[in-house]
């Protein structure tokens, strides 16, 4: 059975803009774009530390480029 929804993810380094909600923030991708770029429970101790105008480096689904994964500082 093939599926359409694409299985692999692409790394990135974004850029934070501003956090808009505890966990989550407004970033934007190399190219430009926006996204809105979420802490995951497991990485909270990031929480404390991102600040706008930090990079760090996420994870993004490339169905759904609006989403990004902060996995770490950049």
């Amino acid at each position: 059975m093939s599926s359409s929804y694409p299985s692999q993810y692409i790394d990135c380094i974004c850029t934070i803009l501003e956090r808009f909600a505890p966990t989550a923030f407004h970033a934007t991708l190399p190219n430009g774009k926006p996204t809105v770029a979420f802490v995951q429970r497991k990485e909270a101790h990031l929480l404390e530390v991102i600040q706008p105008g930090d990079k760090v480096a996420v994870t993004i689904c490339p169905a759904d480029f609006e989403r990004a994964r902060i996995r770490s500082m950049a």
